[in-house]
């Protein structure tokens, strides 16, 4: 059993590493491995080098395994540069699945970037809780305030509409790529003279969707006159949407009423006095006591109502309301 699960592990994690151990308790499973090969380049200079420095262990997490916290135990290496003149004189390894100071894997950011798309953070750290996942909502937001944002050049079509950082607050304008809509560009604000600024770097642009915010109109109208200006999908079901709400409150009557699934043509007449008369003998079955409330032996019964009306705040507020009266 041990040997078909380093297998499959051998085929998530790459040819480049070996699985030599697993252990697995009630709610994690933890992974040890470490690198096949036995030489590094230097990041700094580009020299190879199979000179073995020390050795050390590195805990990432990694995407879960049957629902339960998954840890890579890995004795990674560090080498020496060989190369006289570099001033990097030790480097570690590269691992292909996580970045030199991370604790995740690049394969399980992904899953936390997807998933928090469409929730808040704190929503997403515990959707992502029950899959397995640990991470807070706070470390969600520090992933997401790493990510690089590429801005191209030659990009012909764009999507613009602001965004709120925090609603009523913050907010920002997103710019994002109409082919494959993904995101070209996050300006801070949502005036016209931060949008001006990115235009002038990206005069390709021939064709941009915007909302209906006459600051983006007239910044894309003066930085690109020929550029052609469509409103999104979202702003044309809304705009078609009060239309027909118009129309609607135009056509439709104020009041529908339904009797027996049929809608009736003509408005029932509204039942303008009481179905009882107050003189009518069916009241008769009607049997209310107003005395007041009494105990098994027939004294009366009392009831603190909390108020101290020997107070001097009672005292006032009652002379305050006689005042008021007169």
């Amino acid at each position: 059993m041990k040997y078909t699960e380093i297998n499959i592990n051998k085929k998530i994690f790459g040819e480049e590493s070996i699985v030599y151990d697993w252990i697995e308790t009630e709610n994690e499973i933890h992974i040890h491995m470490k690198s096949k090969n036995r030489s590094g380049k230097c990041p700094l200079c580009g020299e190879e080098s199979r000179e073995y420095h020390a050795t050390y262990k590195r805990k990432i997490q990694s995407v879960p395994i049957r629902m339960k916290t998954t840890y890579l135990n890995i004795r990674a290496y560090k080498y020496k540069c060989r190369n006289t003149s570099c001033v990097q004189k030790v480097f570690i390894e590269k691992l292909p699945y996580a970045s030199a100071r991370s604790v995740r894997t690049a394969e399980l950011e992904s899953v936390i970037v997807c998933v928090s798309i469409f929730l808040s953070g704190e929503g997403a750290s515990k959707v992502l809780g029950l899959m397995g996942i640990k991470v807070s909502g706070d470390t969600i937001k520090r992933i997401y305030d790493k990510m690089p944002i590429h801005s191209e050049e030659n990009i012909e079509a764009v999507g613009i509409d602001d965004v709120a950082i925090r609603k009523g607050h913050n907010y920002a304008t997103a710019i994002y790529d109409l082919n494959d809509h993904h995101l070209v560009a996050l300006l801070e604000g949502r005036d016209a003279d931060t949008l001006k600024d990115w235009l002038k770097t990206h005069t390709k642009i021939k064709t941009v969707a915007r909302d209906r915010a006459n600051a983006y109109a007239r910044a894309i109208s003066e930085i690109l006159p020929d550029c052609m200006q469509v409103a999104d999908r979202f702003h044309l079901i809304a705009n078609l949407i009060e239309k027909m709400r118009e129309i609607f409150k135009a056509e439709l009557p104020a009041e529908i009423f339904i009797k027996t699934n049929e809608i009736l043509g003509n408005t029932p007449e509204k039942v303008k006095a009481l179905r009882i008369e107050p003189k009518s003998t069916q009241l008769e079955k009607y049997n209310y006591d107003n005395e007041s409330p009494v105990d098994e032996r027939g004294n009366l019964v009392s009831y603190d109502t909390g108020l101290d009306i020997e107070s001097k705040q009672y005292k006032t507020q009652a002379e305050n309301r006689k005042k008021n009266r007169s």
